[in-house]
């Protein structure tokens, strides 16, 4: 099988999202052949046995890469496009390459497949808000939604990581095929078991891992140590999105006299096993989460969670491996039941690391692989493939106003995006699928002039 990834975001970027992409392609590749498309720092085409990487020169500003969609850029992922021949494509966001793509693959009649990370009638609450009110403003506006839409039902299928992620698709409004795939890890790095005894250890380890955001509650976490002694530790490991959040914690933690709170910042993927092997205790506070992949790695390596409700916790998260809170649940609560499972007697925590090993068994990437391999034989045997879509129109003023939008957006008070960038954005935002026709007509005249 022939099949293309597409991703916004550059290698060791994105969080989550950007992990996964950068994840699943090698993933594929061990059995076929790949074709991975993604921003980097120049152009450039790589081929290493049945991985092509074909990287598209972007500009960057902390996660977020926008491609510089010049004429030549369109040009080359085209090409590669047409020369590679895809059975299938396979987006992980709703980025401008992702769109461009899905605009070839209409007019080529390829099969489109988009992974939904984020719930989509909750877009801007995926962190857009604290990279910039403005960006939040924008993928709440009404063009952003008819563009996030218009994406949705240009999919052959669309691919929800849970129950609760597929609700909220529904809801969105998606009336086409919907497969319950979750995200895979490589489990083999989390295979070393816990040996110590957490009853007997001097000091208790409380972990998180991810973004240092409003959404994902950190604060909750922290105001949990004023009710814990002070051999318990909490490590929260992940760059702030917003440094503003930071300086708050950080100030939080001064004014209690919390020196159990370590700040460790972002720390290397590899090393994360390393950091849960000598940990007691995954916590988590967070308001929102589709399908932690940090809860999953937290879980394969043996470490009991504790969280509040999420739709991440409430899929994975259970008595037999942690504990499952209200959402409304207080601090002092939380930190009753994280001294209740550092009290357990060895035998008994060690009942809690195996069903937590237990629970995530089937989210290696080689099973997620298969899985996902043969929805696509589904997806590419079904009808729907062979239909045509009808371009949709777009006017002068809609235009307009998306490009008066990206040209105020602003992050630490400069703009986000140059001139050329908001025009082309712009344009590969709401051309649709006249996109790629537009392209080719264009470039054919351009040749007659020349000739």
């Amino acid at each position: 099988m022939k099949v293309v990834f597409t991703t916004m975001f550059r290698e060791t970027k994105g969080g989550g999202i950007g992990r996964v992409a950068h994840e699943i392609a090698p993933a594929f590749a061990f059995k076929h052949e790949t074709l991975f498309i993604y921003p980097g720092w120049k152009t450039i085409l790589k081929k290493r046995g049945k991985l092509t990487r074909l990287e598209i020169q972007s500009e960057e500003k902390n996660e977020i890469a926008i491609p510089i969609l010049s004429s030549k850029n369109i040009k080359k992922i085209f090409e590669e496009l047409k020369s590679f021949s895809p059975e299938i494509i396979h987006a992980q966001d709703l980025g401008p390459l992702s769109f461009l793509i899905q605009m070839w693959a209409r007019k080529n009649k390829i099969p489109f497949v988009y992974t939904s990370h984020v719930l989509p009638t909750k877009i801007a609450g995926f962190g857009a808000q604290e990279i910039s009110g403005n960006l939040g403003k924008i993928l709440e506006n009404k063009l952003a939604k008819k563009y996030f839409i218009n994406f949705f039902e240009n999919c052959e299928a669309v691919i929800a990581l849970n129950k609760n992620a597929e609700k909220d698709i529904l809801k969105f409004g998606y009336t086409g095929k919907i497969f319950l795939i979750p995200n895979g890890r490589d489990l083999s790095l989390y295979k070393n078991k816990k040996i110590k005894n957490c009853q007997a250890k001097a000091n208790k380890i409380l972990l998180f891992v991810g973004y240092l955001t409003r959404r994902k509650n950190q604060k909750f976490l922290i105001e949990t140590m004023k009710y814990l002694p002070k051999n318990y530790v909490l490590k929260l490991a992940g760059p702030a999105i917003d440094e503003k959040y930071l300086v708050y914690l950080r100030n939080y933690c001064q004014k209690y006299k919390l020196n159990n709170v370590e700040f460790l910042g972002k720390v290397p993927y590899l090393d994360v096993s390393k950091l849960l092997l000598e940990t007691d205790i995954f916590v988590s506070a967070s308001k929102m989460e589709v399908q932690s992949l940090a809860i999953i790695e937290a879980l394969a390596s043996g470490t009991p969670v504790i969280g509040l409700s999420n739709e991440t916790v409430d899929e994975l998260v259970n008595i037999e491996n942690g504990f499952v809170f209200s959402k409304n649940a207080s601090p002092k609560e939380f930190a009753k039941k994280v001294k209740e499972i550092c009290s357990l007697p060895r035998e008994e925590y060690l009942k809690l690391s195996d069903s937590a090993r237990e629970k995530v068994k089937e989210l290696d990437w080689v099973k997620i692989v298969n899985r996902t391999a043969e929805k696509y034989k589904e997806i590419i045997t079904d009808k729907l493939s062979h239909q045509t879509y009808q371009s949709k129109n777009i006017s002068f003023e809609d235009f307009r106003s998306v490009t008066k939008f990206f040209s105020k957006l602003k992050i630490n008070k400069e703009p986000y995006f140059n001139d050329l960038n908001v025009i082309i954005l712009a344009l590969t935002t709401l051309l649709a699928s006249n996109f790629c026709s537009l392209f080719e007509e264009a470039n054919s005249l351009i040749r007659k002039i020349r000739d």
